[in-house]
């Protein structure tokens, strides 16, 4: 017979708690249990809730599949799953059929033995992400979603057929040692098993077929197998003027490989094959079929917004192509094997790719540990040995980031584990160039001292760096001279920028913007920068942005608790006005943006501003207009990027873009709507205390203004404006970038405005870890005390904000709010002046 595969995804029955025997039909009924279909995962929303954890445990799913009775004799049955995380037990029928640990890669049962003599068969998942000390990864800044999150094959062979037991790979592996112009080696090494009773003369073809699907070569051989033996084959093959693979042109081949008996098809798969040849070089950077190319790309978290990792084919492959819209050539698949859909969306647009197995931050330095991180590389790079858009195998990422206590630490302190975390990190390089001297080793570290020192920057053949000087601390330019100071000091090491970004919140905007403010603004300012820096290098092979997407941080605080706001797009993937300025950059595609979409809605306190407008665009000239009137035509520059001082009005403003290319108009438009507040015919006025950025609340259609020290219309006197540590969580429900920023030891907040009836609203959020007494104070408006002894605390808790609204008359045309300490310092998050009459 020939192989047949087939999804078993949907009508699963899932049982979302550990019990005992939940494989057993006849002991534990699932008609109580939910019905879901797989890619699932038990996680997709409580990650993100106001407690302090999420559910890691052990759950069952079970599913009932028909195998046909016909020929049962002469088949082989296995089961085949993409990823499930972390730990799997299988059963069929009550009978254990194998156990695999990792989230991230596949594997492979055969569960032929198990079957019984009916059709239908009973599948038993036990689920099991829970954090273990022996299975990588251990820190994480991402979210363990638990559960069967891709796709389950069931997959149907004769007894003679391809190795099924290699790593969950398909068996066969396909190099290319000698590619050039004039023709390409191929060599095709597989392992084909005979598991019948008798002794079997079989013949196995390796056929390359092009593009087109026409055979271009083809190679046999003759193999006499023995009951249960394997055996190996290998075939060249030999293609006269390839095509070459390339992002630009990824050309894609294919090699059927066939096992026949007495000329009869009884086992078939197909590999692609991609004909392209590449190197590092220290002082000039990587070369793909003998030119030189500048390795553009980003990083990719599988995750999505109320989904967690639980994606369809089509999302992933969504995801590659506005990854590749954004004229990328590369992408990092971090920090752990993704989906097969990812590695073939990466042959068939042209990105070419690094991908690494899930040893982050720290590192158990125990054998068990090392072998299972072993396993996982033999694994990665097994399953995924023939997509040629493969370049780099990564090993780790930041393995010293942390301590022993699973926290951040500055430097380590621990020579004995700083030496065995250097010793393995030798035993898993060497593990990647034993499974695949064809390709890069790498690792990526942070910017601390301790890899230098214990000689892990010496280890792989690609030195991968994360850095993000200007965002969690110093100036961008330190980026620039720190990897100067590298080359100069290591002139034959191979430099390449695993990760740079900022966060940003498209809720938050400013025309002043200030790090760690989470504004569009400063994150492309940081980008703008870098972009810069990494071109002017030669000896900088590449870079990858972090991140392509936000994505799931669990633990972590900013404007958007428990997610790492770095995207070019946000987590249901709608693009930033950031994801432009690479695009303009790197695609030749010609485009134009005005980079003003994600401030879209302004808060102002006069008829009209200025401001600087910012266009991103690979046209040679563009031309803008606002309401109509033409403001000016620029050169773009060598950033691709033109700047214009425009005055807004109150109400609506709207922008055009124009360029050409080659004869054809290309246009961008923006509308966007100027709130004007705290004047005579609408006194009503919404600040974002404690913040240089105004903040969009999407919900109410408000903008509200930043902060600033008392300006003859509103603001605060004394006081300091103070950012929520990130360590610390909010918890505030709603208007979480309101609640981010704050002002602490303030004396009192003025504002002018016209006389009459107004509902004064203060947002509050206790932002440090304090006891009940710690910061009490009082709160007087026009002289009248409204709140006595606030203390947050024993009112809310910690980062609970919380909201005191009073109806208060104005007779002097101004508020005088004054914040009176009892104990520590006075503070206040957000102000709503809303007029009554």
């Amino acid at each position: 017979m020939v192989r047949t595969s087939q999804t078993i995804n949907e009508g699963w029955s899932f049982l979302n708690e550990g019990i005992a025997f939940g494989q057993n039909e006849l002991l534990v009924e699932d008609e109580s249990w939910e019905k879901v279909n797989v890619p699932h995962t038990w996680n997709a929303e409580d990650p993100f809730d106001a407690k302090k954890s999420y559910r890691r445990g052990v759950s069952w799913y079970r599913k009932i599949i028909n195998v046909s009775i016909k020929n049962r004799d002469s088949k082989k049955i296995y089961l085949h799953f993409e990823g499930v995380n972390q730990v799997a037990d299988v059963f069929v029928n009550g009978i254990h059929v194998g156990k695999h640990k990792g989230g991230y890669t596949a594997f492979t049962f055969d569960i032929t033995k198990a079957l019984n003599s009916s059709e239908e068969q009973l599948v038993a998942i036990m689920v099991n992400n829970a954090h273990d000390s022996y299975i990588a990864p251990l820190s994480v800044g991402f979210a363990l979603y638990g559960g069967i999150y891709r796709d389950v094959w069931l997959i149907e062979t004769g007894e003679v057929h391809f190795d099924m037991d290699n790593y969950g790979s398909k068996g066969v592996f396909i190099t290319t040692p000698e590619v050039g112009t004039a023709y390409a080696k191929v060599i095709v090494n597989g392992t084909v098993v005979n598991e019948e009773i008798t002794s079997q003369n079989i013949e196995v073809k390796s056929i390359i077929y092009d593009a087109a699907n026409k055979e271009v070569k083809k190679v046999s051989t003759t193999v006499e197998l023995e009951p249960g033996q394997k055996s190996t084959y290998k075939h060249e093959i030999l293609v006269d003027n390839p095509n070459l693979w390339s992002p630009d042109s990824p050309y894609l081949y294919s090699v059927k490989s066939v096992v026949s008996e007495q000329g009869i098809i009884v086992d078939e798969i197909e590999n692609p094959l991609g004909l392209r040849w590449f190197s590092f070089e220290p002082n000039k950077g990587f070369f793909l079929n003998g030119k030189h190319m500048k390795l553009r790309g980003t990083n990719r978290h599988q995750d999505k917004r109320g989904k967690g990792s639980a994606l369809s084919n089509a999302e992933h492959r969504r995801d590659m192509q506005l990854i590749k819209d954004m004229g990328c050539n590369f992408i990092r698949i971090a920090h752990y094997p993704q989906d097969p859909e990812i590695l073939k969306a990466a042959d068939e647009l042209g990105l070419l790719a690094w991908e690494e197995v899930p040893l982050v931050n720290y590192m158990t330095i125990h054998p068990e540990f090392l072998e299972n991180s072993k396993h996982m590389l033999k694994e990665m790079i097994r399953q995924h040995y023939n997509h040629p858009s493969v370049v780099v195998w990564g090993s780790m990422n930041e393995i010293f980031l942390w301590g022993n206590n699973e926290a951040r630490i500055s430097k380590q302190d621990d020579p004995i584990y700083t030496n065995k975390v250097a010793e393995y990190a030798k035993m898993l390089d060497a593990t990647i160039r034993e499974e695949d001297p064809a390709r890069y080793t790498t690792l990526a570290m942070h910017m601390g001292s301790d890899y230098d020192e214990v000689g892990i920057e010496d280890v792989p053949q690609v030195a991968s760096y994360n850095v993000y000087s200007g965002w969690y601390g110093g100036k961008f330019a330190d980026f620039g001279n720190a990897m100067d100071r590298k080359h100069e000091g290591k002139p034959d090491q191979v430099i390449f920028i695993s990760e740079y970004g900022a966060g940003s919140d498209s809720r938050l905007n400013s025309d002043r913007p200030e790090r760690f403010d989470f504004t569009g603004q400063y994150q492309r300012m940081f980008c703008e920068s870098y972009l810069e820096q990494i071109e002017d290098r030669d000896y900088i092979s590449g870079s990858a942005i972090w991140n392509q997407f936000d994505f799931s941080q669990p633990h972590v605080g900013g404007s958007m608790p428990h997610l790492n706001q770095k995207g070019m797009a946000t987590w249901d993937r709608k693009p930033k006005d950031v994801y432009y300025l690479f695009q303009a950059n790197w695609s030749a595609k010609p485009m134009l943006h005005i980079a003003e979409k994600n401030w879209a809605v302004r808060a102002i306190t006069s008829d009209f501003k200025e401001y600087t407008i910012t266009i991103y665009s690979n046209l040679p000239k563009v031309t803008l207009y606002a309401n109509g009137k033409k403001i000016g035509s620029k050169n773009v520059g060598s950033l691709h990027k033109v700047e214009f001082n425009v005055v807004l009005h109150k109400d609506q403003n709207y922008l055009k873009a124009v360029g050409s290319a080659k004869g054809e108009i290309i246009e961008d438009t923006v509308s966007i709507e100027m709130q004007k507040q705290g004047d005579q015919q609408k006194p009503d006025m919404f600040i974002n205390v404690g913040s240089n950025a105004q903040y969009y609340d999407d919900v109410s259609n408000i903008a509200w203004l930043e902060d600033s020290p008392f300006n003859g219309l509103y603001g605060y006197i004394g006081g300091k404006e103070t950012l929520l540590n990130r360590k610390n969580i909010l918890r505030s429900g709603r208007h979480d970038p309101l609640f981010y920023s704050l002002l602490e030891g303030l004396k009192s907040y003025k504002i002018k405005t016209k006389n009459g009836a107004y509902r004064l609203t203060l947002h509050f959020m206790e932002s440090e870890e304090l006891k009940a007494g710690d910061r009490v104070f009082d709160v007087i408006v026009n002289g009248k005390k409204i709140i006595a002894a606030l203390d947050l605390v024993e009112e809310a808790g910690f980062c609970y904000g919380i909201d005191k609204t009073f109806d208060i008359d104005v007779n002097d045309n101004e508020i005088l709010i004054e914040f009176v300490s009892l104990s520590g310092k006075t503070t206040l998050s957000g102000l709503e002046l809303i007029k009554l009459n």
